[in-house]
């Protein structure tokens, strides 16, 4: 458990809470019904000043904001074109951040075609990137949530390659939190390397950090080894640096019940002027 972080370090958790599946038996370790509950104990518990989600559907949302509070500012939108079905975006705590900007663009050859399949993924895919006022630093960042194709390899590729420009583009520090839907050895990893955006978990001090598990566990005990799909990542410019204090892989079960397939992931950051 990470949970509360106090200034200057910057709380932020990415969190693939997985899309309700009808028809199942309420026991079932994939039920919403039986996990909801789970989901609400680890957000409420964490606080985070910024969380990225994915594969969250309404009814999901409304979920996660009363776990939550009103402190807690959802920027979530669905990757349907009218905006609508599973979602990503963030919970921001208003308390620490202030929303600038926000806006969503679709991972394909045109980011304005929001809800249109691309790059032979089978559904459409999008991202969420927003702008942020640090209230306790003073600093201005960037802030990408988005779930990329888990199908399609040159997808996985081209949405690196559009990420890593998007957030260039910006000129600002930035977090790019997602599940990416490849390890950390991929290709599409590589791209957003080169692209300067690097993987907090490489970053941060060896002290702050635990050995690392696959975080797609599919509702079994976590492995050591296995690809950590779910990542959070960090770009500095030549005004502001990024420093890591803490990652971490959550394997916590409030109650006993995993509340998702995908583990979360914790990073606690530090924005330092230069």
């Amino acid at each position: 458990m990470v949970g509360p972080v106090a200034p200057p370090g910057l709380h932020c958790m990415t969190f693939n809470v997985r899309r309700p599946v009808p028809h199942l038996r309420s026991g079932h370790p994939d039920a919403w019904v039986r996990r909801a509950p789970a989901v609400a104990t680890l957000v409420r518990s964490e606080t985070p000043h910024l969380l990225a989600v994915q594969e969250a559907v309404p009814t999901q949302v409304q979920h996660l904001g009363a776990a939550l509070g009103s402190r807690w500012h959802p920027v979530v939108t669905g990757r349907g074109p009218g905006g609508g079905g599973e979602g990503v975006g963030f919970f921001v705590d208003t308390e620490r951040l202030r929303v600038v900007s926000e806006r969503t663009i679709a991972l394909g050859p045109d980011p304005s075609r929001v809800g249109a399949r691309a790059w032979g993924a089978p559904f459409p895919r999008i991202a969420v990137v927003c702008e942020f006022d640090d209230l306790a630093t003073g600093v201005r960042f960037a802030g990408v949530a988005t779930h990329v194709d888990p199908f399609s390899r040159p997808a996985q590729i081209r949405s690196a390659e559009l990420i890593g420009r998007v957030v260039r583009e910006t000129g600002l520090p930035a977090v790019v939190l997602a599940d990416w839907n490849a390890g950390e050895r991929s290709a599409s990893a590589g791209v957003l390397a080169a692209a300067g955006l690097d993987d907090t978990w490489v970053l941060a001090d060896p002290a702050g950090r635990q050995v690392p598990v696959g975080t797609y566990a599919r509702y079994r005990t976590p492995r050591s080894g296995r690809a950590r799909i779910d990542r959070v990542l960090v770009r500095g410019t030549p005004s502001v640096g990024v420093a890591v204090d803490r990652v971490a892989i959550s394997v916590r079960r409030p109650a006993g019940i995993w509340p998702s397939d995908h583990l979360p992931v914790h990073a606690v950051l530090r924005w330092e002027p230069r």
